[in-house]
């Protein structure tokens, strides 16, 4: 039977983790407005695929659109 592979965070200095986490702490709000007819569009999505953190879900799509723009208007030499 295979042996199961260690992960490798165990093995990241505490100091190391901590700082990460850190970087990663969330300090700036951000308020969206939406009409009635687009709040209901958003419940209904979340609720047909089951999304239970709405606000992880709004930064997904926020942050996965602003990548796929960068990416489409990057610079092109040729």
């Amino acid at each position: 039977m295979a042996r199961k592979k260690r992960s490798q965070k165990h093995n990241l200095s505490p100091d190391f983790r901590s700082d990460q986490r850190e970087k990663l702490v969330r300090r700036y709000r951000k308020t969206i407005l939406f009409n009635e007819r687009e709040r209901s569009l958003v419940d209904q999505y979340c609720k047909k695929f089951s999304v239970r953190n709405k606000s992880s879900f709004m930064r997904d799509i926020v942050i996965s659109h602003i990548l796929e723009q960068l990416d489409d208007n990057y610079p092109k030499l040729f």
